[in-house]
């Protein structure tokens, strides 16, 4: 089975350089302007969450139990005003995905931590314990400069995560370049 995927792999390096270098492009461009990577972000999960709501009002139509149509189309509406509120105002939606990123990162930084010590003598617990310090350091900083850090803080996260992808999509082509010859 690996060997079906190298094969295919390689026969498909071409695309995954030019996915790297776009993406390799498309970071630079949000860490340089991380003002508008944000916007964009936001702007994005704007309309994600205006076409989840039609699917999801769409859904609460499926069964014809009044209960459950009323809950349904709740939750659309609630998703809908939600996506439309992003979309209307996505300054105001980075700083609310700001906060919510802050959340997560003080979360997920301490549940690191902690699997990093309850593991602590295993292979890749002190990586893990460095994540998990990373990661809450990042919450620290990003929130001790709310409101001013919803400004950049999603697009240069973004951008930096652009960056990482298109770096090892570019390297994962070049070696297959490499193994095809």
């Amino acid at each position: 089975m690996n060997e079906a995927l190298l094969e295919q792999l390689k026969q498909s390096r071409r695309w995954l350089m030019i996915a790297g270098v776009l993406a390799v492009i498309a970071g630079a461009i949000a860490i340089v302007v991380p003002a508008v990577a944000s916007v964009t972000v936001a702007i994005f999960i704007g309309w994600m969450l205006v076409f989840g709501a039609i699917f999801l009002f769409v859904d609460a139509f499926a069964v014809r139990d009044v209960g459950r149509l009323v809950l349904r189309a709740l939750i659309a509406l609630i998703t809908g005003a939600a996506g439309i509120s992003l979309l209307v105002a996505p300054l105001k939606g980075t700083y609310t995905l700001t906060v919510l990123l802050v959340l997560y990162f003080a979360l997920a930084g301490v549940v690191r931590i902690a699997a990093a010590i309850a593991e602590r003598g295993l292979p890749g617990a002190g990586l893990m314990g460095f994540n998990g310090a990373v990661t809450l350091l990042l919450a620290v900083l990003i929130g001790a400069e709310l409101p001013e850090s919803s400004d950049w803080a999603i697009g240069l996260l973004v951008g930096i995560d652009f960056l990482f992808f298109g770096f090892a999509a570019i390297s994962a082509a070049t070696a297959l370049k490499h193994s095809a010859e």
